[in-house]
């Protein structure tokens, strides 16, 4: 029978040979498909028996199983990439690859062009559905089955350590707190800037909507990698010179990632080139993501440095420099944009950023509830009835498993905003609102960064900030998003 360390030992060898599997797949590069593990079921229960009896960190025997799921599931999945890879839309002249059908519908400005789309992509998607399923399927019955957990979310719960459940009632409570302040916002910026009343409105023109593409002609000439990297030098967060860091930079409008193949050694950014303010929110976004693996203390354990099954913490980092982004303040003081513009597009930001974190509010309740379910084709019905309840924009129900995350990861972006929310309120305590521009700001940060993935997102704001898990700093943060917080007549 294996060692602890000999466990040890191999699966965070799978670990890094998958994190180089997946930037290899995102730079266009062949990947090498070794990454099959070589256990079976009864060995990863002897795992879990040697762990307990020794009092060893159970994060090891999650990041075991993990593995070995996606083993399982790898054939289904595969055979999904192909079917998607060759599946296409049709509008007008325009030939939409499936997997680029999201890029496309953030340009697209005609409400007739989307709603051609959404009827295109509805019928791939009923045909698609069987082979996503499938994966799903495949997962669940090797957790129910043979590793002898109740269901999907029981798996999560006790990988996690943490009562989903229990942060699904506090997503409930968000909804509710900000439903007024939010259907007065999203119903004036569908209207005026979708084209059409939110009643007869879809996800597809939510996509537009957040795509931020039409406020792409008020950026300023200046602003590109260039601008942003002087920033970050300016702050003593080095791009330019980071021996640890390598941002690969391809085609404007990419979807941009980072991928932390050596934590802290090894951390890539892929790219597009800056073109609109999306680039520059995302790119934003995955260098909070970048920064707290760069900075993570190298002498941790691996367990507490390379396993992590809660990315709530880097998601609250990563949400953090998102936002902080398009700030009014940030807008003005380092990017140069006009007082009164700024103001315009800060605000229809904040219109975004409510509705990005109640969309991950309402399917966090979704999968709560239908993960608990065997059958998540029988609960394709009540996705659609929450997600139009709650952000106003309708979604077909067949559209459900092409909307759906692995490993609870909605759980992750709902607490991300959550702890961004709290992150942000104490830096300005502390700092001023312009805590960007402090240096002493940013040696807070490392401190934070530094403990890599040692506490889970609640102890450690406990713990580091003195501050509880509290939806309510995220309910208090969109206060003044209304339509009177965004003159859209500034916007020319």
């Amino acid at each position: 029978m294996k060692s602890y360390e000999q466990w040890l030992e191999e699966v965070y060898f799978l670990t890094l040979r998958r994190r180089k599997r997946d930037l290899n797949l995102q730079l266009g590069k062949p990947a090498d498909d070794s990454c099959a593990v070589t256990y079976d079921a009864e060995d990863l229960m002897s795992l879990k028996h040697e762990i307990e009896s020794t009092h060893s960190n159970p994060s090891l025997y999650y990041e075991a199983v993990d593995h070995y799921l996606r083993t399982k599931a790898e054939p289904f999945q595969a055979m999904l990439a192909t079917w998607m890879g060759g599946a296409k839309a049709y509008v007008g002249d325009a030939v939409i690859p499936f997997n680029d059908a999201i890029n496309w519908c953030q340009k697209a400005s005609d409400p007739e062009n989307r709603k051609t789309l959404a009827k295109e992509l509805l019928a791939l998607c009923r045909f698609l559905t069987q082979f996503s399923h499938a994966t799903w399927e495949a997962i669940t019955t090797t957790l129910v089955e043979i590793l002898g957990f109740r269901s999907y979310l029981h798996y999560n719960e006790s990988k996690r350590n943490t009562s989903i459940v229990e942060f699904s009632n506090l997503a409930q409570e968000f909804l509710s707190k900000t439903s007024p302040v939010y259907f007065e916002s999203i119903g004036l910026l569908v209207e005026k800037i979708a084209g059409l009343p939110l009643e007869n409105a879809s996800r597809y023109d939510a996509i537009y909507l957040l795509g931020l593409r039409y406020m792409d002609h008020l950026m300023p000439d200046n602003l590109n990698m260039e601008k942003i990297e002087a920033f970050f030098e300016d702050v003593k967060l080095s791009l330019r010179n980071n021996i640890h860091m390598k941002i690969h930079r391809g085609t404007p409008g990419r979807q941009t990632y980072c991928v932390p193949v050596k934590i802290p050694y090894e951390i890539h950014i892929i790219t597009g080139e800056i073109s609109g303010w999306l680039d520059v929110e995302s790119l934003f976004h995955e260098l909070g993501h970048a920064f707290s693996f760069i900075f993570t203390d190298p002498s941790l354990p691996v367990e507490k440095k390379d396993f992590f099954h809660s990315a709530a913490l880097s998601e609250s980092y990563a949400f953090l420099f998102q936002k902080l982004s398009m700030s009014r303040l940030f807008l003005e003081e380092v990017l140069g944009v006009d007082s009164e513009l700024a103001q315009g597009i800060s605000g229809i930001h904040r219109a975004k950023w409510l509705t990005l974190a109640r969309r991950y509010a309402a399917k966090l309740i979704i999968e709560t509830r239908n993960f608990e379910n065997h059958d998540l084709m029988e609960s394709k019905k009540y996705y659609s009835e929450v997600m139009e309840r709650e952000t106003g924009f309708s979604y077909e129900p067949d559209t459900y498993l092409f909307d759906l995350m692995p490993d609870f990861y909605t759980l992750d972006y709902f607490c991300g905003f959550v702890g961004a929310a709290i992150m942000e309120s104490y830096l300005t305590d502390k700092f001023g609102k312009g805590w960007f521009l402090e240096q002493k700001a940013y040696e807070t940060l490392k401190e934070w960064w530094h403990g890599g993935n040692s506490l889970e997102l609640k102890d450690f704001l406990e713990t580091k900030l003195e501050i509880p898990f509290d939806v309510n700093y995220l309910v208090d943060d969109f206060d003044m998003v209304a339509s009177r917080a965004f003159p859209l007549e500034s916007l020319p």
